[in-house]
């Protein structure tokens, strides 16, 4: 007789005594959710009026696992160790699983929480799950008609804990229901019921153990339902529920493609397809016949003496098989739980691998060219000499630019004619004669530090989103004189343009305003001359000149010097980030970086060794 048939469990049961084990996943965001079931047999949720809104994405920080509400003294120094990790290899340990792991040493009975999921949807699951904790020694209860009713997002997720059927549960993200399983009771188990989603039918996809043991869960964010997020639930073990030849296939497809390492006793899988009693189950799968085990629990239900057909029906189903791999979860007396030593075994490797990592890439660091003094000290002339001869460039290039026909053709008084042309001439000025043949020395010789190996690649980081837009091989190149060409181009071009126009602009319209006030004088006063009036028109015409001569001309010599100056600028700079590349790059010196990382991987070495 299977074991299901050990007793029934008292409807008067409480929970009260396990209040403080009760798990609430820290990976979670704050949100109340709870579901009641009730002797009717329907499930209703009911979300809390205030809700807060929460960012599945957003990482966790060390603060929220550094305050432990109780470490048991023997697992305290674990505990440390691990939380260490939390620092070091941050993109290869997983951070949801990690703060699962130190919650479960918080307790002496952590809840081990196991993941029951479908391969398209959640239905097969349901009905296993139901056919695990079913008391065959009662009659079908509320909870049972509940699960079975559940048809709401298979992605959704509902959680299943020990209690008292009518007793209601409140969740931060999930519907709850409890059960008077023992096998929860012993096993100190709560059960996901959920599905793998639309993932797994990607047959490219790449698949990893957090595919299985972090399911994802969709919560929905408004009264409506229309609305969700998707929500990582991680897990200590999994149970993949699959039906027929194509669950079989595709559960096989995702474990082989899946790397699960250390996690492959974390993976099951149950199918749903009937064949000999010879291939009913191994270690990693069991084949299970969902209707006839339903089948053989209601014929025992309607009478005791079914019991043999139910114990035929039963263990032809496979479903024994199961619940022996779910009763093999709990842990001996004052031993670490398995399903949690499991979880921390896989957190160290993962957190060993990113070190490994690490000091790869110090050791390919160190591997890099070094220059001798010689070779440096001829860097380092080049780059004087590529200075000096910048600087002569700067002064004579400008020099003729300025002396050109079309920029003396830029005189005040014959801006009337040309100042639509002034946005162009200095365009070209500074297209043609800024430092154009210094711009070409400069990247030859950087290329001669490529070739000598050092790095160029912090300039970079000084270029402007003005020439964000290069081909990515300028990039590596010291940019500061596009950079200030461009932005000459940019600012003062145009305003210098506008300054003309308004020049002109102010001239005409006075000139003509005070032509006007000279003839209406000229008309209303009878006893005024056309010399008096005309003078009226001069004093205009000689004042908006001269404001235009004296404001122009010292536009275009602040022009010109500006143009000067941001020239000596960037040859400046250029010249001062060269010599650094060439006095600090190519030396084998252990800097503050390479300092740091050592000291991370020693204390991660340490925590390493501490966990395990």
């Amino acid at each position: 007789m299977p074991p299901k048939l050990c007793g029934s469990l008292p409807k008067s049961l409480s929970r009260s005594g396990d209040k403080g084990a009760v798990y609430y996943c820290p990976s979670c965001v704050p949100r109340r959710r709870s579901l009641s079931t009730r002797r009717s047999g329907i499930i209703s949720p009911r979300l809390e009026a205030s809700r807060l809104s929460f960012f599945s994405s957003r990482p966790i920080t060390t603060s929220s696992v550094v305050h432990a509400r109780h470490v048991p003294p023997r697992l305290r120094e674990l505990y440390e160790a691990l939380n260490q990790i939390q620092g070091v290899a941050t993109e290869q340990v997983n951070i949801s699983r990690l703060q699962l792991a130190l919650r479960g040493l918080e307790s002496e009975a952590p809840i081990i929480r196991v993941a029951v999921l479908g391969l398209n949807d959640a239905t097969a699951a349901r009905k296993l799950v139901r056919l695990l904790l079913a008391d065959p020694l009662s009659t079908k209860e509320s909870w049972e008609d509940a699960l079975d009713a559940y048809d709401s997002d298979p992605t959704q997720g509902l959680l299943i804990r020990y209690g008292e059927v009518s007793e209601a549960i409140p969740n931060n993200l999930l519907p709850t229901i409890s059960v008077p399983s023992p096998i929860l009771k012993k096993g100190n188990l709560e059960i996901l019921v959920s599905t793998l989603g639309a993932q797994a039918e990607l047959s490219d996809a790449h698949f990893t153990a957090d595919t299985f043991l972090v399911p994802t869960v969709t919560i929905p964010t408004s009264h409506s339902g229309r609305r969700h997020n998707a929500v990582r639930y991680p897990v200590h073990r999994t149970i993949v529920c699959g039906r027929g030849v194509d669950g079989l296939v595709a559960y096989n497809g995702l474990v082989s493609r899946a790397d699960l390492k250390k996690e492959t006793s974390s993976v099951y899988g149950a199918i749903d397809l009937a064949v000999t009693a010879s291939r009913k189950s191994n270690d990693r799968i069991a084949f299970v016949d969902i209707d006839r085990a339903d089948e053989a629990l209601d014929k025992f239900r309607e009478s005791v003496q079914n019991a043999s057909l139910y114990e035929r029906g039963w263990n032809g189903s496979g479903v024994q098989a199961v619940q022996d791999w779910l009763s093999s979860l709990r842990a001996e007396d004052g031993t670490l739980d398995p399903s949690l030593k499991s979880l921390i075994t896989s957190l160290v490797d993962a957190a060993e691998a990113g070190v490994v990592a690490d000091e790869k890439q110090i050791t390919q660091g160190q591997k890099a060219v070094i220059l001798s003094d010689e070779a440096r000290g001829n860097l380092d002339r080049s780059v004087t000499e590529w200075a000096e001869r910048a600087h002569t460039e700067l002064r004579s290039s400008l020099e003729e630019g300025f002396a050109t026909k079309s920029w003396r053709g830029l005189a005040w008084w014959k801006l009337f004619w040309h100042v639509d042309d002034v946005g162009m001439i200095t365009s070209e000025i500074l297209e043609k004669k800024y430092l154009r043949r210094a711009e070409k020395e400069v990247i030859w010789t950087a290329g001669r530090f490529n070739q000598a190996g050092l790095d160029l690649q912090p300039a970079q980081q000084e270029t402007s989103d003005a020439t964000s837009n290069r081909p990515k091989s300028y990039e590596l190149w010291p940019t500061q004189i596009t950079t200030s060409r461009t932005r000459l181009l940019e600012t003062t071009v145009p305003s210098l343009q506008a300054l003309a126009q308004r020049l002109v602009l102010f001239s005409m319209s006075t000139t003509t305003l005070t032509s006007a006030l000279s003839a209406l004088t000229y008309v209303s006063v009878p006893a005024a001359s056309v010399y008096e009036t005309g003078i009226i028109a001069a004093v205009g015409l000689i004042y908006s000149l001269n404001r235009q001569q004296k404001k122009w001309e010292a536009a275009r010599t602040f022009w010109e010097d500006e143009v000067r100056e941001e020239g000596r600028t960037a040859l400046i700079k250029t010249e001062e980030r060269l010599h650094t590349i060439v006095q600090e790059s190519g030396r084998r010196i252990e800097d503050v970086t390479e300092s740091e990382a050592r000291k991370k991987i020693d204390r991660a070495r340490k925590a390493l060794g501490d966990v395990e």
